[in-house]
């Protein structure tokens, strides 16, 4: 009986540590998991492979590079992602299959290669929507930047021109947006007005505006007052 009940004992401490060091217990995965637990749309090839030539890309990068997503949910490493600008979603290739990750609110973050993409509200397309933001500093305060490309079709050739000119993605202006502590979202129009949004800490942000000519439009400027900002 002893035997028995100790044989019954291992089981259920073997049960228990497969449980615990399960996927499912310790909400981590790989990416073959991701189209299982995430609702993701296929998207249809012809979406995204052009039948004619197409110069400049809608993508951040257009390979395919190994990342992480990570959820409400869980997390899932090793996935093979791109940006896709222009669309605001997510790519990820699974067998030759392509899916997309619209930006909702259960994705907290995606790491692809250095850069880190983040989701939030904010009027960045136009509307009060949830959009895909590359996240260059945070902490108590966030830097976050929105890229954009605008896509202009093939025209045909005219008077005193030798060829059409094909279809093109153009890289727009990038965009830059802040966000403090678990407020919203919000453009940087003027480093003035910036600076305002801080009231503790005025003094010491003018100062260094002025120093350093921060402007409002220099991603590296930004960075380093926002990390100055947050060093505080």
């Amino acid at each position: 009986m002893n035997y028995i009940i100790m044989h019954l004992n291992k089981l259920l401490f073997t049960a228990l540590l497969a449980f615990l060091f399960s996927p499912a217990f310790s909400q981590s995965f790989n990416g073959r998991n991701l189209a299982d637990h995430m609702l993701i749309k296929i998207m249809d090839k012809s979406l995204y492979q052009q039948e004619y030539p197409v110069d400049g890309s809608p993508y951040l990068n257009p390979e395919f590079v190994e990342g992480e997503v990570y959820t409400t949910k869980g997390s899932y490493t090793g996935v093979p992602l791109r940006y896709n600008i222009d669309s605001d979603v997510i790519e990820f290739s699974q067998n030759e299959g392509v899916y997309v990750l619209d930006p909702e609110p259960r994705i907290e973050k995606v790491v692809i290669g250095k850069d880190v993409l983040v989701v939030d509200k904010g009027e960045a397309i136009g509307k009060m929507d949830n959009s895909f933001y590359l996240r260059l500093d945070s902490g108590k305060a966030q830097l976050l930047m929105k890229k954009a490309v605008s896509f202009r079709e093939a025209q045909p050739a005219q008077a005193m021109q030798a060829a059409s000119t094909p279809a093109r993605y153009q890289k727009m202006p990038d965009q830059y947006f802040y966000k403090i502590g678990d407020g919203g979202v919000a453009k940087i129009t003027s480093i003035k007005k910036l600076i305002a949004e801080f009231p503790d800490k005025q003094e010491e942000l003018s100062a260094f505006a002025k120093k350093e000519k921060i402007s409002p439009k220099n991603e590296k400027e930004l960075v380093s007052f926002i990390q100055y900002y947050n060093s505080l």
